[in-house]
Formats: structure tokens, C-alpha cells, sequence
């Protein structure tokens, strides 16, 4: 009788453990799908780019007089509600096959805007917002005086846009890319980055270059309308370093004279790279 009973209750036991043991092989199951999927190749980057279509590119679709990529307004910004200035960001969408420039068709969204703010005290900028997304353009709009003014006459990809308010000037500033300087045939913000001014009190447009090197951050001098910009080297590849990340250097950029400077002199330069390497 003790026999059996303990036979039933291994039968049992058995039967509970091999039930749990199934129940967490597919809790593992679900668990590891999403992280399958995940290093799968994205095979959607070369259909859907989030960017411009490279100049090499957009000409081979010119010559056979076809077109991808569609101009679209998004929703107007107002600026500067003294004098009811608007800018009219002009984004990108991007056809899934090509089409016929006479032709027109619905076409995939790229990121909307969304507009952050931020106030800052002292004597220089005291205000800052910030809009998300990537454009080919921005339009000024002046309702009143019926003016509309697009700010780029060039083909190009700008992004992280942000204004700044000082007393006597709105500062609209950004990056741009103009090429595309990784060669995956997309101009993005991945690619060499210059940094663009644009003021609303002159109506003009300053844009910072590296040449070779892309700019990678910036920020305002204290009570200033001067910048230090952070400048990726373009010499080195990011493959080069242990950290997968090139050298930079700091630039003073002079609002008033337009000017570029080092900050740090040649010789204190030379004299912590000699410290580094224990000469």
C-alpha cells in the first residue's frame, strides 16, 4: 500500500515538473524572439531612407526622368509672436518604388516635428526651443507682409534645429549635410555636419564648415552670441580607436566677425600630446 501511494506520488511529481519545465521553455521561447528579431538585418534602411537620396543617385533616377523622394510642409512654427513670423519646415517623403515625375502618389511619412522649450537667465539668450525632425528646407512666413522666403537654394538635409531669443535677435541654428560622406547612399545627419545661423533680424544665413571635419556639438559662450564648437577630426575613422570614436577638437566661432579660432594653442597641444606619449 506504501509502495503504491509513493509510486503515485512520483508519477505526479514527475508530471508536475515536466509541466513546469514545458511552461519554461516557452516563457524562454517568447522571451529570446524579440532579441532574434532584433539582430536580423533591417532590409527596409535602402527602401525607406530617413534622408536625402545621394547626388549619384537622385541622377540616375533624373535620366530615366523618375522620382522618389516628394517635398512636403509641415505644420508652420510662429517664431516670433511680436511680428508674427512663422518658418514652414519643408520634410522629405520617400516613395516606396519610384515614379514618373509627371505622376503623383501617396508617399511614407518621415518623423513629425515636436518642439521642446527651455529658458535660460543672464544677458544672453534668455529662451530656447528646440524642434525635432530632418527637413530639405526651411520658409520664412511673414503673413502681414505676405512674404514667403525659403532659406536654402541649394539641395540639402537639415536637422536638429533649435532658436534661440536674445534681446535683439532671434537665432535660428542647425546642422546641415550636404554630401554623403559615408557612401550608403543616403546624405543624413550621419554624414559630415556643417552648423547654419540664421538670423531673423537680417534675414541672412551663416553656415560654420570643418571641411573635412564635422561639427558635432555646440554651445553658446556665456552672455555671448560667440560658440565653441566641438569638431569631429576627419583624418581618423572611428574604427581606428578602441572606443569607436575619433579625436575632436574646440573652436571659438566669433559672432561679430565670423572668425574661427583654436582655443587651445599649437604649442600647449603639442606639449600634452608629448605628456601622453611620455616623451
Amino acid at each position: 500500500m506504501n509502495i503504491e501511494k509513493i509510486k503515485n506520488y512520483n508519477q505526479k511529481m514527475l508530471a508536475l515538473i515536466s509541466t513546469l519545465g514545458v511552461i519554461f521553455l516557452l516563457i524562454l521561447i517568447i522571451m529570446l524572439i524579440p532579441e532574434f528579431l532584433r539582430i536580423l538585418p533591417d532590409r527596409s534602411y535602402n527602401d525607406n531612407p530617413s534622408g536625402l537620396i545621394s547626388g549619384e543617385k537622385a541622377e540616375n533616377l533624373n535620366q530615366e526622368n523618375l522620382r522618389k523622394q516628394i517635398i512636403s510642409y509641415e505644420s508652420p512654427w510662429l517664431i516670433d509672436t511680436l511680428k508674427s513670423e512663422y518658418i514652414i519646415p519643408v520634410s522629405i517623403k520617400t516613395l516606396k518604388k519610384p515614379e514618373e515625375i509627371e505622376q503623383t502618389a501617396n508617399s511614407e511619412t518621415l518623423d513629425l516635428m515636436d518642439a521642446y522649450s527651455s529658458t535660460k537667465r543672464g544677458k544672453g539668450y534668455y529662451n530656447r526651443r528646440y524642434f525635432e525632425g530632418s527637413y530639405a528646407n526651411l520658409i520664412l512666413y511673414k503673413p502681414f507682409e505676405n512674404k514667403t522666403k525659403p532659406l536654402f537654394k541649394e539641395r540639402i538635409l537639415i536637422g536638429d534645429i533649435q532658436a534661440y531669443y536674445f534681446k535683439d535677435d532671434i537665432l535660428l541654428v542647425f546642422y546641415s549635410a550636404e554630401k554623403d560622406t559615408d557612401k550608403n547612399g543616403i546624405i543624413d545627419l550621419n554624414d559630415n555636419l556643417n552648423l547654419c545661423i540664421y538670423s531673423l533680424d537680417t534675414e541672412t544665413i551663416r553656415k560654420i564648415t570643418g571641411n573635412d571635419n564635422s561639427i558635432e556639438e555646440y554651445k553658446f559662450i556665456e552672455n555671448s552670441k560667440d560658440l565653441l564648437i566641438e569638431f569631429k577630426l576627419g583624418q581618423y575613422q572611428n574604427n581606428q580607436f578602441d572606443n569607436y570614436q575619433s579625436p575632436r577638437k574646440i573652436m571659438k566661432y566669433e559672432f561679430d566677425t565670423q572668425m574661427l579660432s583654436e582655443i587651445v594653442p599649437a604649442e600647449i597641444q603639442n606639449e600634452m600630446q608629448k605628456l601622453v606619449e611620455g616623451k
